[in-house]
């Protein structure tokens, strides 16, 4: 029997108003040591032989009145495969060289979606915190999303492999307005209380989602840490692009974290679907 996995919601409410959060794991990865602690970088992980324990690969969906909000679509089984980098030989030599996938077809995002009732064509919105394939991956089961992708992000992607992102996709590649925390935000519902904000280090582009509930502020971090505890320790994973960049972002997280109770949700820590179901906010 094909194995699933258990997803997470919890409902917050927006002036009063029903708001699901479900947490789906797409399967696991494996990264080396020296990619998910602090290192010298690439070169570094590429001949490291030291694998780290495996990680979740969370998506968020935000069940919104004015739509259905997908972070992130995770991985699809096809990953596994050798053929499957073919399109781009140096950067898919690259993450066969430092990834390790495990998922079923199961766990595919579009499977789990049908479990919760929800059709792959009801998601309005697909909100991509950056372009590696463990985060874009399952965009095979949204051809009529709107996809939301940073301009920073598209036009200087770092180990991503856009061959790989569905022929023809025209995300909506937005530019950022003045934010009074983060670098920039684009407000996406017409109250402001679903906002993404740039979140640069890991990536160029990388950008995070912002859920301004009644009694809570959830953020969706993607992969601004790999964990709660680097957010807190300042400790920058080495595969990220700009360590300097990386740590101003965790301190802008960490101010936003003091304004009010802040629920943090990285996408590869094991610990964010209980505090999303616990509502277990951040202590900085």
């Amino acid at each position: 029997m094909t194995p699933t996995l258990p997803i997470q919601t919890t409902e917050f409410k927006i002036e009063g108003i029903p708001v699901k959060v479900h947490g789906i794991r797409t399967g696991t990865v494996q990264v080396k040591k020296s990619h998910r602690d602090p290192s010298q970088g690439m070169l570094q992980i590429m001949v490291d032989f030291h694998w780290a324990d495996p990680m979740p690969i969370y998506c968020w969906l935000i069940e919104h009145p004015e739509g259905n909000i997908l972070i992130d679509t995770g991985e699809n089984v096809q990953v596994k495969e050798n053929w499957y980098f073919d399109c781009d030989p140096t950067v898919g030599f690259a993450n066969q060289k430092i990834l390790k996938f495990e998922l079923e077809r199961e766990m595919e995002i579009g499977r789990q979606l049908y479990r919760i009732g929800i059709d792959t064509d009801d998601i309005d919105w697909i909100i991509l915190t950056h372009l590696h394939i463990d985060h874009t991956d399952g965009l095979m089961y949204f051809p009529r999303s709107e996809v939301i992708v940073s301009q920073a992000e598209w036009d200087r992607p770092y180990g991503s492999m856009k061959c790989l992102l569905p022929p023809g996709m025209r995300p909506n590649k937005i530019i950022y307005e003045k934010d009074p925390v983060f670098l920039g935000q684009y407000p996406l519902t017409s109250d402001g209380r679903i906002r993404i904000v740039a979140t640069p280090g890991h990536t160029y582009g990388h950008q995070s989602v912002i859920l301004e509930a009644d009694e809570h502020t959830v953020f969706f971090a993607g992969d601004v840490s790999f964990d709660q505890e680097q957010l807190l320790t300042d400790r920058v994973g080495g595969i990220h692009v700009d360590k300097k960049l990386s740590k101003d972002t965790y301190e802008r997280v960490r101010i936003l974290a003091q304004a009010r109770p802040m629920i943090y949700l990285p996408s590869h820590d094991w610990k964010s679907g209980e505090r999303l179901v616990g509502r277990e906010a951040v202590v900085v």
